[in-house]
């Protein structure tokens, strides 16, 4: 069955229950299944059909949602794009994917994102047609108003339905990687459905929950985090920038009852003045993914505040994959993992032969939403998609250490090992560290060569408002805690530490 079926019939139980709320935004269940029919009955008249590409490049919004489902039911392919990109990335995206109609806002922040998609449709022929969010139409622009009014072309009956096979995309998402490279990946449909389910089971949610999020829908993890809430019934509010203090204002205000959350998303969370004086009470879940979780912050949670964390690690061409849960594995460090019931994991060196106990190598992963493919990149598909004994596994490219318990310990991505002298470091050990620093907010450790030692590490560091940090407080800080090769050899104070949907950005 189509996903969007089935989250429609989850709502037509509550029609006038909250659905999605984004900022200012809120949508009921039943507001969303009439204004999905809508734009679904716009696409037809327009004739899009199925299989055919629709680029979304949209900020967080209820009008995204809407749009994508609106998509996904009529069995063409939704292009979710970043609102924040460039014009030569979003000329490649494009003509890549083969997108022939994109819904654009007219701006997002300082891009000029309909100016921007204009130039590029002088460059893609297969670009037909551009929708904005503006009030009229323009040369070569429609409007969503005028859009929106084709629906009355099909009158109120029409309901079509595409039904997927096992072998149907989603979605193409756009995906820059650990390693700031971009790819594209095509997403299975059932598949997709069938681990967010799974997860949404796990993790227990029901109607009565809302979950808040401080991550972009275009992004593979925020959209699929909010699918776990709501194919359970519940509702999902989304932040369109993360702001902590509105962030445990909503909390409160709207007795959410589980938030996600990166390590420095937490530390920063954490940090805010007068952080006890909110009522936190509602909160049942605290869902981690995507960095390096130190055990100092997660106490914060399970253990001070009796709130369940579950820690994952996860990627966009597998959904959720191995996880650390309080409520099962608190005696364990919360960077050790563990299989999920409905996935499975290796960890295997460069022959793919299995590890020894106390050995590390690289992690693989089958899930059922594990991607198809890299679309139009067999090269990359061929060097992270591998069968073994008739089962697809991924490559994480992250590296893990084999327990004697039937867990793996993350060590970190193999992507960003340091070589100094003759030692190998992993960044995320030493960012875990200094995350418990009271003075730091948020740490980058990355490298540069050197003429004796090959590379040094270099730490990034965003301290608390008004306090100053040098090396000399890094080094009194990991002295007789980290080994004195891991320690900063050089420590640069920054304002802001660049991020996406919480995770650092290297390439800065």
């Amino acid at each position: 069955m189509n996903t969007y079926s089935i989250i429609k019939r989850t709502a037509e139980k509550t029609p006038q229950k909250l659905f999605i709320s984004i900022e200012e935004e809120n949508l009921t269940c039943s507001q969303f299944v009439y204004e999905t029919n809508t734009l679904s009955k716009a696409l037809l008249a327009t004739g899009v059909c199925q299989g055919q590409r629709v680029g979304i490049i949209l900020p967080n919004s209820a009008l995204w949602y809407n749009l994508f489902w609106s998509i996904v039911k009529i069995g063409a392919l939704p292009v979710p794009l970043d609102p924040q990109i460039g014009q030569w990335e979003m000329e490649r995206l494009l003509s890549i994917t083969g997108v022939e109609i994109c819904f654009v806002a007219s701006r997002y922040r300082a891009n000029a994102i309909l100016d921007q998609v204009l130039e590029v449709k002088k460059k893609l022929p297969d670009l037909t047609l551009i929708l904005c969010d503006t009030l009229k139409d323009i040369p070569g622009v429609m409007s969503l108003e005028s859009f929106k009014s084709m629906a009355d072309k099909l009158g109120f009956q029409d309901d079509f339905v595409f039904e997927p096979s096992d072998n149907d995309r989603l979605m193409l998402a756009c995906t820059s990687g650990s390693t700031g490279n971009p790819k594209i990946i095509s997403v299975p449909h059932i598949g997709f459905y069938q681990s967010q389910l799974d997860m949404g089971k796990y993790l227990q949610f029901g109607a009565e929950d809302i979950m808040l999020l401080g991550m972009p829908l275009y992004h593979q993890g925020g959209f699929g985090i909010g699918l776990q809430m709501m194919l359970m019934g519940g509702a999902v509010m989304y932040q369109s920038l993360f702001d902590p203090i509105k962030f445990l204002q909503l909390i409160e205000q709207k007795r959410v009852t589980a938030i996600q959350l990166t390590a420095t998303l937490a530390k920063i969370l954490l940090s805010v003045p007068g952080f006890d004086s909110y009522d936190l009470s509602s909160l049942r879940l605290a869902y981690f993914a995507g960095e390096a979780l130190p055990m100092d912050i997660a106490r914060e949670f399970f253990e001070k505040r009796g709130i369940r964390l579950v820690n994952v690690i996860g990627s966009s061409e597998t959904t959720t994959m191995v996880v650390w849960d309080s409520y099962y594995d608190r005696n364990t460090d919360v960077n050790d993992f563990r299989p999920l019931p409905f996935t499975r994991l290796k960890v295997l060196d460069d022959q793919l032969s299995p590890v020894a106990v106390g050995e590390i190598g690289t992690i693989f992963i089958h899930t059922d939403g594990l991607i198809t493919d890299y679309y139009k990149n067999e090269n990359e598909t061929s060097m992270k998609i591998v069968t073994i004994d008739e089962v697809r596994w991924f490559n994480t490219g992250d590296l893990g250490k084999m327990l004697d318990n039937g867990r793996v310990s993350f060590v970190g991505r193999s992507k960003r090992i340091i070589k100094r002298g003759s030692n190998l470091i992993y960044p995320e050990e030493i960012e875990s560290f200094l995350l418990t620093h009271p003075n730091i907010e948020a740490i980058a450790i990355t490298s540069e060569k050197h003429e004796l030692i090959g590379e040094m590490v270099v730490a990034h560091v965003q301290p608390r408002q008004g306090v100053h940090i040098t090396r000399g407080d890094i080094v009194n800080f990991c002295k007789g805690k980290l080994a004195a090769y891991k320690v900063p050899d050089q420590v640069i104070e920054t304002s802001a530490i660049p991020h996406d949907i919480g995770k650092i950005q290297y390439k800065y």
